[in-house]
């Protein structure tokens, strides 16, 4: 049975502009001008080696790319603090 929050960040992800660059193996998430992010989770380090992956760096990356690897091609999404925990809860899910 599938979380509820990941399934809404799921969704939400599913409709943003994320999917534009980043790909998720079986979604309609098929970009690949950025990272695969299939087995994020899996993946030691973020932001091609910049930081740790853990789940307080991955909500910053996400929030402020520009703060962890300046001149970064990642913009910063301006989510909301919700719609922020919901991705983040989805990405933490993709092992």
């Amino acid at each position: 049975v599938e979380d509820a929050t990941v399934a809404a960040g799921r969704d939400l992800f599913l409709r943003t502009a994320c999917i534009n660059c980043h790909r998720v193996t079986g979604t309609v998430a098929n970009g690949t001008y950025a990272p695969d992010l299939t087995h994020l989770m899996s993946r030691a380090t973020l932001a091609s080696g910049a930081i740790d992956n853990t789940p307080a760096n991955l909500r910053q990356w996400i929030k402020s790319p520009d703060s962890i690897k300046p001149g970064c091609d990642m913009p910063a999404m301006h989510l909301t603090t919700d719609e922020l925990d919901l991705i983040v809860a989805y990405l933490l899910s993709l092992k």
